[in-house]
């Protein structure tokens, strides 16, 4: 699923004397569903989306690092890509863990030492689905026409909290066993890395076009 923040200006009110206002809209121009594609494809699909002009050098790649996603993080490093692992987890707050860059490029004869990248960043899922749900309230996310915008639509509106008598915790997922919620995981980590962003203060692209009639999502093939 590929992200893009468009950021327009809303005019003010001369009259009220109020100023004009920059809003962030958050543009899904793509997504895709690999069907019957091993790691090692799936690396190589993931390195060639990433070389895109429109991605090189301008795009976080977030990857779900949980579970046997971290097989799928280790192949896409093999490829230079610095992918950003998020693992889904039940703590209190996001957790940043860092490593040495050799120590994290594993079973290459790298001699780099004392530079830390980001190994992974273990988040509860509270904090993911409360950054998708805040995006989607305030109507700052569209998704441009494509294959599976249908799909994405149903897993959102049958993703469903439960709530654990026993411990408490509310559990987030699919509402039925045959209703599938791997879209809605990954938006809901692209929703988290930009309020996460936002939060730092990280700088985020800006564009006063709006560009939601001229998407070309096989720009980013």
């Amino acid at each position: 699923m590929i992200f893009k923040d468009n950021a327009q200006i809303l005019n003010g009110n001369k009259t009220l004397q109020t100023p004009d206002k920059v809003i962030h809209y958050y543009d899904i121009v793509k997504i895709e569903k690999y069907h019957g594609l091993g790691y090692e494809e799936g690396a190589d699909r993931i390195a060639t989306v990433m070389q895109s002009p429109q991605l090189r050098l301008n795009t976080d790649l977030l990857i779900d690092g949980t579970g046997i996603g971290d097989a799928v993080v280790e192949l896409v490093r093999k490829r230079n890509l610095f992918p950003i692992p998020i693992i889904f987890s039940g703590g209190k707050a996001p957790v940043e863990h860092y490593a040495e860059f050799g120590s994290v490029f594993k079973g290459q004869n790298n001699t780099l030492t004392g530079v830390q990248i980001v190994e992974n960043i273990s988040v509860p899922k509270k904090d993911l689905v409360d950054a998708g749900k805040v995006m989607l309230q305030q109507g700052r996310l569209r998704t441009a026409p494509g294959k599976w915008n249908e799909e994405f639509k149903k897993q959102l509106q049958g993703f469903k909290g439960k709530l654990n008598e026993k411990t408490k915790n509310t559990i987030y997922e699919a509402e039925t066993e045959t209703l599938h919620d791997d879209l809605v995981v990954v938006f809901l980590m692209g929703a988290w890395w930009i309020k996460n962003r936002r939060e730092k203060g990280i700088k985020e692209q800006t564009s006063n076009e709006n560009t939601s009639a001229g998407w070309e999502p096989d720009d980013y093939m």
